[in-house]
């Protein structure tokens, strides 16, 4: 599934909290802006996933560094600069 950016693109802080919760089932009441990743992804393997689902979904390459260092906030602040070139 490819998520296009189409007449009025989704913001990129939306797609993230979509793939959080439909594909890893986070408690959307914990997508806060200051949650680390680490606290959404609890596990290596969800990690690596979700960089995969960023790569096959919005086209954007995310390190797993980042998916572990990063609030939620900043993580989708570099995806968005990432996905507007």
């Amino acid at each position: 599934m490819t998520i296009s950016s189409a007449a009025s693109p989704t913001p990129t802080t939306d797609l993230i909290t979509g793939l959080l919760v439909d594909k890893f089932e986070v408690d959307p009441a914990a997508v806060l802006p200051d949650t680390r990743m680490t606290e959404l992804l609890v596990d290596s393997l969800m990690v690596v996933e979700m960089a995969i689902s960023l790569k096959d979904d919005l086209g954007v390459t995310v390190t797993e560094d980042e998916l572990r260092d990063l609030g939620f906030a900043e993580f989708a602040a570099r995806v968005d600069a990432r996905r507007a070139g």
